[in-house]
């Protein structure tokens, strides 16, 4: 018979175990946590990153193959309205989508990596001088353009796709390698003859981004092909240069050494190819080499160019409600800068020749560099120059005359007529002394300031009171002169000149 102090001792030692039970549980449950939250750090530290950077190198091909398809469309484009003159006045427009982020890993690392699409906000120009000894020599320009893929990658190594003149470039660090080339050819013909042909692509457009880890779109319109220059049409050719300003000088060095090496050119000899600086390429064939250059022809394709959002673009059509004058380009607005259309020049009396004063040359300026306000500011070194005018001005007591207008523009679009405007000049004085300035800008004149000897690109932005009535008022005349001491010659340079209307 169990009495009342058995039946108690049983209930306690049950109690006891019931209560180790209840402790083993949870003991057990708390070392399961922490093996699965040790495996899942080990998987994020050690694998995710590893898998990271093949998700993210995976999107990059898919980046490639969005730039190539850009390529090949742009070059659809540009066959076409070089073979059907009925193309660019109906209009050819293509979309090329892109995608601009990837690289996430579903539950793990579900975030994506961004990327930034750009047009025409890095600088592309192509300059190709024909060369022969019994004819003045000839400029022609062609501002190229382009499309840029930045990525912002998270653990793969960022890489820039970049599209200009034709050509497909990869861009990593500090090196960049040819993809896909561009239409410059070298072709051997009879005996030591060959020719080069050189059809140029220029993307027209307003410089614009988009930031994105979705899609992105890029609508291409094909406006016309004409040719630029051809040896056939003249008294043929003896030799000629082309230079090319652009960020991937690397790339174009090697593909144009190549493309020459592939024709049986000997470099020094036949041609020579050069980086300049760190963004120009210098390329010549040489007249006195073992080939003879038959025939150069340079032609170019003009393309709009203009970014959407995701795969949406708008038609580009007018609403009933714009006016003619907002669509006439033949008007100046006010708040617009413009560069001058007219360029000429007299030096020691006599006038300069149209090679020389191409107002092409002045259009353009580093707009990677930012800047700085005031009237008269000496820019830093690492502002970069593109092409540029110069003039050597030999003597003491000499004077350069420079005089700029416009032709391109009937009437000035506004209610009422602008009261000032904004001169922008970035010159180089290079002399051993200074020089003396006098600029007049609309029968408004600033004069006496002192060219300063500098190395560096100095910047004049000034606002002067103007009360023209049409666009033939609005002429700038500019004279250098040197003192009459000794020592007082130079060379005055001028990188970019434009006005705005305010």
């Amino acid at each position: 018979m169990k009495t009342r102090k058995n039946i108690s001792s049983e209930t306690a030692r049950k109690s006891f175990f019931n209560s180790e039970s209840a402790g083993a549980t949870i003991v057990a449950a708390v070392l399961l946590l922490s093996i699965i939250f040790t495996v899942l750090a080990v998987v994020r530290i050690e694998y995710v990153p590893m898998w990271k950077t093949d998700a993210e190198q995976s999107h990059m091909s898919e980046v490639q193959k969005d730039m190539a398809e850009l390529k090949s469309t742009a070059d659809m484009v540009s066959l076409f309205t070089s073979s059907d003159s009925n193309t660019s006045a109906h209009g050819f427009p293509v979309t090329v989508s892109f995608s601009m982020g990837g690289g996430e890993i579903p539950i793990l690392e579900p975030s994506k990596s961004s990327g930034t699409l750009s047009l025409n906000t890095e600088r592309c120009r192509m300059i190709v001088t024909p060369q022969r000894s019994s004819i003045s020599n000839s400029t022609e320009i062609v501002d190229c353009g382009g499309v840029t893929y930045y990525s912002n990658n998270r653990e793969y190594l960022d890489q820039i796709f970049r599209y200009e003149n034709g050509a497909l470039i990869l861009s990593q660090k500090d090196r960049s390698l040819m993809r896909q080339s561009p239409s410059f050819k070298i072709e051997r013909t009879t005996g030591d003859n060959y020719t080069v042909s050189i059809h140029t692509i220029k993307m027209a457009g307003e410089p614009d981004s988009i930031s994105s880890n979705t899609d992105a779109s890029l609508r291409l319109t094909g406006l016309y092909t004409e040719p630029v220059y051809d040896s056939n049409d003249s008294e043929g050719i003896d030799s000629f240069t082309c230079t090319i300003l652009t960020q991937y000088p690397d790339a174009w060095v090697s593909y144009i050494n190549e493309t020459a090496k592939n024709a049986d050119l000997e470099y020094d000899t036949d041609y020579i190819v050069d980086k300049i600086g760190s963004n120009t390429v210098y390329f010549s064939c040489l007249d006195n080499g073992n080939k003879n250059l038959e025939r150069l022809y340079v032609s170019k394709s003009v393309i709009q160019a203009e970014l959407g959002a995701g795969g949406s673009l708008n038609n580009g059509e007018v609403s009933d409600s714009e006016s003619d004058e907002e669509r006439d380009e033949t008007k100046m607005e006010l708040g617009k800068w413009y560069c001058f259309d007219i360029f000429t020049g007299t030096y020691k009396g006599s006038a300069m020749s149209s090679g020389n004063t191409n107002p092409e040359m002045l259009r353009d300026y580093d707009k990677s560099y930012s800047l700085p306000t005031g009237d008269y500011v000496v820019l830093s070194s690492s502002y970069t120059s593109g092409n540029y005018f110069r003039k050597n001005i030999e003597k003491k007591g000499e004077v350069l005359k420079l005089n700029f207008g416009f032709n391109n523009y009937s009437s000035i679009n506004s209610t009422s007529y602008p009261i000032n405007a904004t001169v922008r000049m970035i010159y180089r004085w290079s002399g051993n002394k200074h020089a003396t300035r006098k600029l007049t800008f609309a029968e408004t004149s600033d004069e006496g300031l002192n060219l300063q000897k500098t190395q560096y690109w100095c910047l004049y932005n000034k606002t002067v009171s103007i009360s023209p009535t049409s666009p033939e008022n609005l002429t700038l005349d500019l004279e250098i002169g040197t003192g009459n001491g000794n020592g007082t010659e130079g060379e005055f340079d001028i990188d970019y000149l434009a006005v705005r209307l305010n």
